[in-house]
């Protein structure tokens, strides 16, 4: 039997511990909700992370500014020939291959037409007319010399071989058309001029129809043009004349030096940007219709001391290039990092300038910026 003594006793025990762990929970919870916002301040660089991390600061521009532009090299239309078939047929004969240079008259396609039947009736008419005419011009200017025929038949002689070349050159103008001329009963398509054959959709033997896809194609390659994209924002900095420089990722140590030929005055509907035509002198073929490149134009010195007043810099690796926007890493400590969004002014290789949304001495991360980046938006 248990006494009252030891009840009394136990229960205030009892009721001790309850009051210990009550107080206990509230002082952790109290411990975890003044930890909570400390935590939340900012994102902490682990210690290895922390290792490989560099920075750079955002100092005043003092280089030459260029404005940054991207594009993409197409053939000189100018010197670019497309042969699309104007007519049924049978390619019988292809002399050439994707890539190969061709001179001017060269035979590229021979092609083979129910519809050249009758051209070719014509034309054989048209010649043995001619040849008839001649000879009878021959002879009546013969007998106007000796008196015998008249001005009248000498003038109607002359005006019978005159219709005779007209009507061959009207079927040779028809053959035109189709893009040949008429030989042997075939139609001859030869170059136009000096060039490459830069695509190619024939062999020997494939049937043809008028208004399929262009066949081939000759390019004179030896100068092309990059189409530079100008941003509304570069309008009033970009001007017809001034010099460029443009880059290819696949040639990284070669400079092509141009200028700008031509400013576009509309905007490309689709792209939404105006076209800056540059030619550029292409002898050792080393731009190929369709590269992306980069341009960089060129500013006077006027340009430069007015837009290098009050700009900052900081290394080109630094950008972030996300969500249509320029952005960068602020770094303030190992746990305060800050994504800054910005507006280009100018761009180099290896710097970019900007007006607004930093300030001289800040810091900014350019290696792992990265990771850093991608931890804080998540």
């Amino acid at each position: 039997m248990i006494r009252p003594f030891y009840i009394k006793h136990f229960n205030k025990l009892s009721a001790a511990l309850c009051l210990a762990v009550l107080l206990s929970g509230c002082q952790q919870a109290e411990t975890t909700e003044k930890a909570a916002p400390e935590a939340a301040n900012g994102y902490c660089l682990p210690a290895q992370l922390a290792k490989n991390i560099k920075l750079a600061d955002v100092a005043p521009a003092t280089e030459h500014h260029y404005i940054q532009l991207t594009g993409r090299v197409m053939s000189n239309p100018e010197k670019y020939y497309r042969f699309v078939p104007l007519l049924d047929g049978v390619v019988s004969k292809v002399n050439f291959s994707l890539g190969d240079y061709v001179k001017k008259g060269t035979v590229l396609l021979e092609v083979r037409s129910p519809e050249l039947s009758s051209l070719n009736a014509e034309l054989r008419t048209g010649q043995a007319q001619l040849k008839l005419a001649q000879r009878q011009l021959s002879a009546t200017q013969e007998m106007f010399d000796d008196g015998v025929a008249s001005e009248r038949e000498l003038i109607e002689a002359q005006q019978d071989v005159e219709m005779a070349r007209l009507e061959i050159t009207k079927v040779q103008e028809n053959l035109g058309i189709y893009g040949g001329s008429l030989e042997r009963g075939v139609l001859i398509i030869r170059a136009p001029f000096n060039g490459y054959i830069v695509s190619k959709n024939i062999v020997s033997g494939q049937q043809i129809e008028a208004g399929d896809e262009p066949l081939f194609s000759v390019s004179d390659l030896e100068e092309v043009w990059v189409m530079a994209n100008v941003y509304a924002g570069n309008l009033s900095t970009v001007k017809q004349g001034m010099e460029v420089e443009v880059r290819a990722s696949a040639y990284p140590d070669q400079v092509f030096k141009g200028k700008i030929d031509r400013l576009a005055n509309t905007f490309d509907t689709e792209e939404r940007v105006l076209k800056a035509r540059i030619s550029i002198q292409n002898r050792d073929l080393l731009l190929k219709p369709e590269m992306f490149v980069n341009v960089s134009v060129t500013q006077d010195n006027t340009a430069q001391n007015e837009a290098q007043q009050n700009l900052l810099a900081f290394p080109a690796k630094a950008m972030i290039f996300s969500n249509s926007r320029h952005q960068v890493v602020l770094y303030r400590d190992s746990c305060h990092f800050e994504i800054v969004q910005l507006e280009p002014v100018y761009q180099t290789q290896n710097a970019v300038m900007v007006k607004e949304g930093l300030k001289a001495g800040d810091k900014v991360v350019t290696e792992n910026h990265l990771l850093i980046y991608n931890q804080i938006q998540n």
